[in-house]
C-alpha cells in the first residue's frame, strides 16, 4: 500500500475483538480491469446498493475493511456513496467488507477541505497535493470564472492558514511568497486559469463571470466537493449552470461536473474547457483533441521550478481543439439529460510528484486511461 493510502487506514479492524468472518456485512469485491497500477484510487460505492443488502447499515457507522490486509480503512459517506481508497495493481481484484461499525468520537484527520473565503469571497479547496481557488462576488469587476492554482510542497492542508496570515498582514500578498510551504504563483485574471470552463459561440469563448451562489456537498476526509451557480447572458438568451467540483486526496485534477437549466437542446452548446497559456510553456494535445497538457516555468524565479497544467475529456465528447494566444481549449459536446464531465488540475515539480514535462504527460494519460477502464465494483452473494 502507497504512503499516502497507509495515511487512510483507520487503524485495527472494526475494534472486534471477534474475528471478522464473525461480522455481518457486505462483501464489496473491487477489480482493476486495466493494466495500469491505481494507487490511492477512491472507490466509490452506491449508498442505496449497500443499505439494500444490510439495513443495519447506517450512513453515520460504516466501516470498512480491507479482507486482506484486515485493517480498517477511512471511510466517508456522502450524499449517496461510500467512499474508500487502496492500492490496486494491475488486473488486481481485492476484497472489502462493509459493516456496521462503533462511531467514534474523533475522526481520521482530513486529507481535504473546503471552504468559501470571507471577506474575499473566494471559494477555495485543497487536498495533500494541491490547492485551487475560484472568485466571488467581491471580485466580479475584477475577474472572471477562471481557477486559480496553490502550489503546495507539504501534504498537510495549508489554504485556511494562508488565508488567516494574509487577512493578519494586511497586505493580501501573504501567500504569493513561498515561505517553506508554496504559494500562489499562478495569474487568473479573466482568463480560464487551471481548467475552467465556457461556452464556444459563433467562434468565440464566452465565460458567465463569478459564481453568484455556493454550496458544499462534501468535505472530507477523503473527497471535499462543493457547487458553484453562475448566471449567463449569451446573445440575450438567459440561462444559470451549477458547476459541481470535487477533489479526492492523493489526486491532483478536479473532477468537474456541469448542468444547464434553460439551454434548449436545439442551441446544442460547445463547452469550452481551458487552460491559459503562461510565459515559455510547452503545449501537448493528444492526437484524438481529449487531453491537454502545458508545462512551463512555474514564474520568472527559476527557484520555483515548473508547473503542468491540464484537462482530460472523455474521448466520446470532443468536438474539436481551438489554439489562441491566451488559451488552449478542448471543446465538448453535451448529452441532454447528462451533465458534461472532464478533469482538470496541475501539478508542480517542487511537490516531489512530478519531475519533468515527460511525468505530467504520462499522468494525464494514465488518468484518461482509467476513465476509459473504471473499476469494476460488484457484491458477493453470501456475508462471510
Amino acid at each position: 500500500m502507497s504512503p499516502m493510502c497507509r495515511a487512510l487506514v483507520a487503524g485495527v479492524a472494526l475494534s472486534v475483538a471477534a474475528p471478522v468472518a464473525a461480522v455481518a456485512g457486505v462483501l464489496i469485491t473491487v477489480h482493476n480491469p486495466s493494466q495500469l497500477s491505481r494507487k490511492c484510487e477512491t472507490v466509490e460505492v452506491r449508498l442505496s446498493d449497500l443499505l439494500d443488502r444490510d439495513g443495519a447499515l447506517g450512513k453515520e457507522s460504516i466501516a470498512v475493511i480491507d479482507q486482506g490486509s484486515k485493517k480498517e480503512l477511512v471511510v466517508q459517506v456522502t450524499e449517496a456513496a461510500l467512499l474508500f481508497q487502496s492500492d490496486f495493481a494491475p488486473g488486481e481484484t481485492r476484497t472489502f467488507l462493509a459493516a456496521a461499525g462503533k462511531k467514534k468520537a474523533e475522526g481520521p484527520v482530513s486529507s481535504v477541505d473546503g471552504f468559501f473565503a470571507l471577506p474575499r469571497e473566494d471559494y477555495a479547496w485543497e487536498n495533500d497535493r494541491v490547492a485551487f481557488r475560484v472568485y466571488g462576488p467581491a471580485l466580479a469587476a475584477e475577474v472572471n470564472n477562471g481557477i486559480d492554482v496553490w502550489t503546495k510542497r507539504v501534504r498537510e492542508r495549508i489554504v485556511r492558514k494562508w488565508y488567516e496570515a494574509d487577512a493578519a498582514s494586511g497586505t493580501g500578498n501573504y501567500y504569493h511568497t513561498d515561505r517553506g510551504e508554496g504559494a500562489d504563483f499562478f495569474a487568473v485574471g479573466r482568463t480560464l486559469g487551471a481548467g475552467g470552463s465556457g461556452l464556444w459561440y459563433k467562434d468565440s469563448l464566452h465565460q458567465p463571470g463569478v459564481f453568484t451562489s455556493h454550496r458544499v456537498v462534501s468535505n472530507g476526509p477523503i473527497r471535499t466537493s462543493f457547487e458553484l451557480s453562475y448566471a449567463w447572458n449569451v446573445a440575450g438568451k438567459r440561462f444559470t449552470e451549477t458547476k459541481r467540483i470535487a477533489l479526492d486526496a492523493g489526486r491532483n485534477l478536479n473532477i468537474i461536473e456541469i448542468r444547464f437549466v434553460g439551454l434548449a437542446p436545439e442551441d446544442s452548446p460547445l463547452i469550452a474547457c481551458g487552460v491559459v497559456k503562461r510565459k515559455n510553456v510547452t503545449v501537448q494535445v493528444s492526437d484524438d483533441g481529449s487531453r491537454a497538457a502545458l508545462w512551463g516555468p512555474t514564474n520568472d524565479d527559476s527557484a520555483n521550478g515548473f508547473l503542468g497544467t491540464g484537462i482530460v475529456l472523455d474521448p466520446a465528447s470532443v468536438a474539436r481543439r481551438i489554439e489562441d494566444s491566451v488559451h488552449v481549449l478542448l471543446l465538448g459536446r453535451m448529452v441532454e439529460g447528462r451533465p458534461f464531465r472532464y478533469l482538470a488540475g496541475a501539478g508542480w515539480t517542487r511537490s516531489g510528484d512530478f519531475s519533468d514535462a515527460a511525468a505530467w504527460q504520462t499522468y494525464l494519460k494514465e488518468e484518461s486511461l482509467k476513465l476509459d477502464e473504471p473499476l469494476q465494483i460488484t457484491f458477493a452473494p453470501d456475508r462471510p
